[in-house]
């Protein structure tokens, strides 16, 4: 089978982390995968230096979307671009771009499309791609993938977003998001209430145990005498940094050597907001702010605590399962999904996202209590190997598509 997936995106990170397990561990090696995506996406080169399977890359180009999207330090153009591409969006992007998409597809050997989206409706594109399937005569329809929760569409754009909401269900067979909170969030768009075409499957990610830098790792976690805390998310402002930084005050009261590590993609302007606020807080010597990185084992595996302060829109958290696989403590604010990933584990904590100094305290029960980390780590350990494999995911979207 020829399998597209299409995909817009303008951020490094989770997605980028999904689409790289769910390639390398793709259940049937002769199907053959097609990614098609933007050319300015920023994960791109990762994914590429990430997949281990043979898979095709295909790019597009949209100067629309690119001057959007970019750090250029004209700010006024890119405000009146941006301001272009919201008034346009509905009557000339919208059937440009299924009129394009319909023609490429038709002329694609492709047998299903799977549309991965960061959230929804997030990319117009996207949804134009699942539309434009349908209407290319496919024999299949479409699988609409999202990976954040769904938003109300603003009282302005209520009418055309419904209808093409409606188009997009028209178009797919299944829309299968990371968790049960995240599938309900679509009940803030009308078209979607009381709709049978939606479907939960879990994340996964490649077991660590199975790699070489897993041992390696584990080998290196006590050479070290310094505790440190682990943030890995973009500097989105949803992620939780402030939230954080309040909470790692009271850390640093009762361990004064305890560091905070946060690592991420973010843009020049987002991680300088960060900094006025670590420094405003007079936290400069504990916390340690750095650019995103692909390689994050040693960097979990030798963590005390990782911590996932999200504010809202966090659908799954998947480094909650990353921290689960390498036997790490996770502490978690109670937003989106992440209380549904955590539950029955026994794997962490769950705290409200109002409650700064709660959060802090539990990472200082978690320091005191060796014994409870040593339960902590080995209940994720555990759970991530029943719950959430990329073998295990990768098998139930090859079952949703055959």
């Amino acid at each position: 089978m020829n399998i597209c997936f299409f995909t817009e995106n303008s951020y490094k990170g989770g997605l980028d982390t999904f689409l790289i397990n769910l390639f390398n561990a793709w259940s049937d090696k002769e199907d053959e995968l097609t990614l098609v995506c933007n050319d300015n996406h920023p994960g791109l080169e990762t994914i590429v230096e990430k997949i281990v399977r043979p898979i095709k890359i295909k790019t597009y180009s949209r100067v629309l979307s690119k001057i959007v999207q970019g750090n250029s330090q004209l700010n006024i153009i890119r405000k009146l671009f941006m301001l272009a591409f919201i008034v346009l969006q509905y009557p000339i992007l919208f059937p440009w771009y299924v009129i394009t998409l319909t023609l490429f597809f038709r002329k694609s050997s492709y047998d299903r499309l799977i549309v991965v989206n960061g959230g929804y409706p997030a990319s117009l594109l996207c949804r134009c791609a699942a539309i434009a399937w349908r209407l290319s005569a496919k024999q299949s329809l479409a699988i609409f993938n999202f990976h954040n929760s769904a938003v109300k569409p603003s009282w302005y754009f209520w009418i055309p977003e419904y209808f093409i909401d409606l188009a997009v269900l028209w178009s797919c067979l299944k829309f299968v998001s990371v968790s049960k909170n995240c599938l309900g969030s679509l009940n803030n768009r009308k078209a979607f209430r009381g709709c049978n075409k939606l479907y939960c499957i879990y994340n996964g990610i490649e077991d660590p145990a199975a790699k070489i830098e897993y041992i390696d790792c584990k080998e290196k976690i006590h050479q070290t005498g310094q505790k440190y805390c682990l943030m890995l998310a973009t500097y989105e402002q949803r992620k939780g940094h402030y939230f954080l930084l309040q909470a790692f005050q009271f850390v640093v009261k009762d361990f004064p050597d305890v560091v905070l590590k946060i690592y991420g993609y973010g843009k020049p302007i987002e991680k300088q907001i960060v900094a006025d606020e670590v420094k405003r807080l007079s936290l400069e010597n504990n916390v340690m702010l750095n650019d995103f990185t692909p390689d994050t084992a040693f960097l979990i595996a030798n963590a005390s605590v990782i911590v996932v302060p999200s504010q809202e829109y966090e659908s799954f958290g998947l480094t909650i399962i990353e921290a689960m696989a390498f036997g790490v403590p996770v502490v978690t604010t109670d937003v989106g999904g992440m209380p549904e990933v955590l539950s029955g584990s026994n794997a962490g904590f769950v705290c409200s996202k109002s409650d700064p100094e709660t959060f802090g305290r539990t990472i200082c029960k978690i320091f005191r209590d060796s014994s409870l980390a040593t339960e902590l780590s080995k209940n994720g350990r555990m759970v991530f190997e029943e719950r959430f494999t990329a073998n295990k995911m990768a098998i139930s979207y090859r079952d949703l598509i055959k």
